[in-house]
């Protein structure tokens, strides 16, 4: 299955050595050949971004992990992107290119602190807009300000959100899992992503994701959450 078909995945911590994901390339390796197992044919790698430590050479990193997969899954894509935790002069850090955006586009994979009032979101979130970049909410079922804010203004301004896979698996008993149900079902949601770290500490798992939501959403959005949406930000489209 090529990159055309098969699902995208566009938060991986997949970069060995860098962050708290991967530590070695053979983890690497072994969360993709996991991933493809599944269905997944590329991932957009995001190392966490620190200020204090710029990461150089995604590209080629990025390049190299394809490469070691590629071994065993020959059509199997990595492209470098970053999670970024937003701070004020994030703009200027991504204009600098000491920030990396996603797949070359410009989508910015952005996360907070879980317990950021939603006024700061907000206005972090406009400020990316205001400097031309396309914020990607990161794991968006974090931030406990959207459960009384509601995601309609950050939505109508241009935000995107992305929701991790495991956060839709589990019991119906589960108020979390309820919700996280409920912002898929009314469409909320633009991207998902497995956010695997390291085998032993959130392995890619989306099966049981998978069998919910091609029970409960159109096959339409299911691809847009999965395939499309991804491929727009690789080709340096916009996500309608």
């Amino acid at each position: 299955m090529d990159i055309q078909h098969g699902i995208i995945d566009v938060h991986a911590h997949v970069i060995p050595g860098v962050d708290d994901g991967s530590r070695v390339m053979r983890e690497s390796v072994s969360l993709l050949k996991r991933a493809a197992e599944q269905g997944i044919v590329g991932v957009i790698a995001t190392p966490h971004y620190s200020r204090r430590h710029v990461l150089t050479g995604l590209k080629e990193r990025a390049a190299r992990v394809q490469e070691a997969i590629r071994e065993t899954y020959p059509d199997f894509f990595v492209y470098p992107g970053q999670e970024t935790f937003y701070h004020n002069e994030l703009t200027d850090r991504l204009r600098a290119g000491e920030a990396c955006t996603m797949a070359g586009s410009r989508y910015v994979l952005v996360e907070f602190d879980p317990s950021v009032p939603y006024q700061e979101l907000f206005q972090g979130i406009r400020k990316l807009l205001g400097s031309g970049y396309r914020p990607i909410l990161a794991h968006m079922e974090r931030y406990a300000c959207l459960r009384n804010a509601g995601t309609g203004e950050l939505l109508s301004c241009g935000c995107k959100l992305q929701m991790n896979y495991d956060s839709l698996q589990g019991s119906w008993l589960s108020r979390e899992t309820r919700w996280c149900r409920k912002q898929v079902e009314t469409g909320v949601i633009h991207l998902l992503g497995t956010d695997m770290h390291r085998m032993n500490y959130r392995p890619p798992q989306i099966t049981e994701s998978m069998k919910w939501l091609q029970s409960h959403v159109s096959p339409d959005y299911l691809d847009r959450l999965t395939r499309r949406n991804a491929l727009h930000i690789i080709n340096q489209e916009n996500i309608r």
